[in-house]
C-alpha cells in the first residue's frame, strides 16, 4: 500500500474507529451487567451496608447511601422506595455500581424522624424479588420515634397489600379520605400476611389495608380494594399496639356466593340439562347434615309441583325423611334435612314430575359417610369489650363455601359444633353490631368502622372421631 493510500485509509476510517470504541466504552459502564458465568441465582437482593447508619440521630445530611450485595434494577427501586414523612420533593438518585445515594433536593425538616421503606416490588437484575419490605429511619432530631403498630392481615392472597396510617394529630379525621390524602406513613405486608410500623411518632392513627392492584402505593377506587378496623387506634397508655388485624372478604364465604356465576358454574346438570345439582349423582362420603343445592335453569317448572313431589328416601332403612325448602331465587332452591341423616345409608333424592304436564322425572344418589369419619369442634367466647350484640360464628371447610356451619350467642359463652366431617376447617367470629345478620366490613371514606370480627388464625385439621376443644375466641 502507498504511504498516500494508507495516509487516505486513516482519514477515512479513523473517526468510525473512535465513535465505536467509545460506544462500547460507554455501554459498558452505562449497563454494568453483572457477570455471567456460575448457577443461577435466585436470591432476593439484600442490604450489605447503609450510610449513615440506621437509628442515626441529629442527622443533618442531604444524602442516604444503600449499598446492596449485587446488581439491581434501578426502576424497581424508585418505584419501590417510600419514605415517611415525605419529602417536600422528589429526591434524586446517583447510582455507582451497586449502590445508590438517595439524594434530597431539599433540607430535611427538623427534629423529625424519618422512615424509609423498600416494598417487596424491588428486585435485582436477575427478577429475583424481595421476601419482605425493608424498613430502616434516621432522625434529625436527638431521638428516633419508637412507637409501632403491628398485626396480620387476612387475605387469600397477600401479594401487592400494603398499609396506610394517618396521624390523627391535629387533624379533622372526618376529612381522611385514602382517595385524595397521602397516608403520613405505609408499609408492606411480608410473605404469611405480617406488617408492621417501627419508629413512627407516638399519636392517635386512622389505619387502613389496601391491595394496590397497580402498584402505585395510592388508593384506586372501583380498582383497589380496601379493608377497615373495627376503630381507630390510640396510644394513650402505649407505644406499642399490637394484633391490629385485618380482614379482605375474600377468605370468608360470601353469604351471597350461591347467587354467583361462579357457584353458579359448579353445579351438575342431569342428563338433560333441565337440573343442576351442587352434588354429583352417586357422590360417597356426604355429610350427615347436608346442604343441597338444585338450579331449575329453563324456569319453567311450577314451585308447587316441586314443594308436592319431591322426596328424601333412605334406602338402607327403608324411610322417607323430611325436608325443608328454600328459595333463595325463582330458579334456585336450597334444601336440607329437617333432622341428622343416618350414618353410612344410601340416599335417594327424587323429584317426581310424571303425573303433572311435565311428565318428567329426576332421581340423585349419595351415601353418608361412615361414623367414623366425623368429629366435632368446641370452645369459648371470650368478649372483652362486653358488647351485648349476637356474635355470629361460622365454621367452614377450605375450598368448599357452600357448607356452612353457623352458631349464635349473645354473650361469653361455649359453643359446639357436631357431626362434622374430617378436613381442613376454617373458623370466623364477629359481633353482629348492627343486628342486621351479616358481617358489615365498614366504609374508608365516608368512615365508618367494621364490625369487630375474629379469625382463628391456623386452620383447625379434623379427623374422624375426633375432637378439637379449647378453640378460644377473643374479642
Amino acid at each position: 500500500m502507498k504511504n498516500s493510500d494508507r495516509y487516505y485509509y486513516y482519514i477515512k476510517y479513523f473517526p468510525a474507529v473512535i465513535f465505536f470504541y467509545f460506544s462500547v466504552l460507554f455501554l459498558s459502564c452505562a449497563n454494568q451487567l453483572p457477570p455471567t458465568g456460575g448457577d443461577d441465582d435466585k436470591t432476593p437482593p439484600r442490604v450489605r451496608k447503609i450510610i449513615p447508619k440506621p437509628n442515626t440521630v441529629r442527622f443533618d445530611g442531604n444524602s442516604i447511601t444503600i449499598l446492596f450485595d449485587k446488581y439491581v434494577d434501578r426502576r424497581s427501586f424508585r418505584e419501590s422506595l417510600f419514605i415517611s414523612p415525605k419529602p417536600a420533593k422528589e429526591p434524586d438518585f446517583n447510582w455507582g455500581g451497586k449502590e445508590v445515594e438517595i439524594k434530597f433536593t431539599e433540607p430535611l425538616k427538623k427534629n423529625k424522624t424519618y422512615t424509609f421503606l423498600i416494598s417487596k416490588g424491588f428486585k435485582d437484575f436477575l427478577g429475583n424479588f424481595l421476601n419482605e419490605p425493608i424498613q430502616f429511619a434516621v432522625s434529625t432530631g436527638d431521638s428516633i420515634d419508637n412507637a409501632s403498630i403491628s398485626g396480620k392481615v387476612f387475605s387469600n392472597s397477600y401479594n401487592n397489600i400494603i398499609i396506610f396510617a394517618y396521624s390523627l394529630k391535629d387533624k379533622n379525621d372526618t376529612l381522611i379520605n385514602p382517595l385524595r390524602i397521602s397516608p403520613d406513613y405505609i408499609t408492606q405486608v411480608n410473605e404469611n400476611g405480617s406488617y408492621f410500623f417501627n419508629h413512627i411518632t407516638k399519636s392517635n392513627y386512622r389505619v387502613f389495608a389496601l391491595k394496590d392492584v397497580n402498584k402505585n402505593m395510592v388508593y384506586d377506587k372501583g380498582i383497589d380494594e380496601i379493608s377497615v378496623l373495627p376503630s381507630d387506634i390510640f396510644m394513650d397508655t402505649t407505644e406499642d399496639i399490637k394484633k391490629v388485624n385485618f380482614l379482605f372478604n375474600d377468605i370468608i364465604p360470601n353469604e351471597k356466593y350461591v347467587y354467583s356465576s361462579q357457584f353458579i358454574n359448579t353445579l351438575v346438570p342431569d342428563t338433560i340439562a333441565n337440573i343442576y345439582s351442587s352434588i354429583k349423582n352417586n357422590e360417597k362420603e356426604m355429610p350427615v347434615e347436608p346442604r343441597i343445592f338444585l338450579l331449575f335453569r329453563k324456569n319453567n317448572f311450577s314451585k308447587y309441583d316441586i314443594a308436592d313431589n319431591i322426596k328424601l328416601f333412605d334406602s338402607t332403612n327403608n324411610k322417607f325423611t323430611r325436608l325443608v325448602l328454600n328459595w333463595t331465587a325463582d330458579t334456585l332452591l336450597e334444601l336440607f334435612p329437617a333432622e341428622k341423616l343416618k350414618y353410612t345409608s344410601e340416599y335417594i333424592l327424587s323429584i317426581d314430575l310424571r303425573n303433572t304436564k311435565k311428565n318428567y322425572y329426576y332421581k340423585l344418589n349419595f351415601m353418608t359417610a361412615d361414623e367414623k369419619r366425623f368429629g366435632k369442634i368446641s370452645g369459648n367466647v371470650i368478649n372483652k369489650f362486653l358488647i351485648p350484640n349476637t356474635i355470629y360464628i361460622k365454621l367452614f371447610q377450605k375450598n368448599k363455601n357452600v357448607y356452612i356451619y353457623s352458631h349464635t350467642i349473645e354473650s361469653d359463652s361455649g359453643f359446639i359444633f357436631q357431626n362434622l366431617l374430617e378436613g381442613d376447617y376454617q373458623l370466623f367470629s364477629y359481633i353482629d353490631e348492627n343486628n342486621n345478620g351479616i358481617y358489615d366490613s365498614g366504609n374508608p371514606y365516608p368512615y365508618s368502622p367494621s364490625e369487630r370480627f375474629y379469625i382463628f388464625e391456623s386452620s383447625l385439621h379434623l379427623k374422624g372421631n375426633w375432637s378439637i376443644d379449647n378453640v378460644f375466641i377473643r374479642f
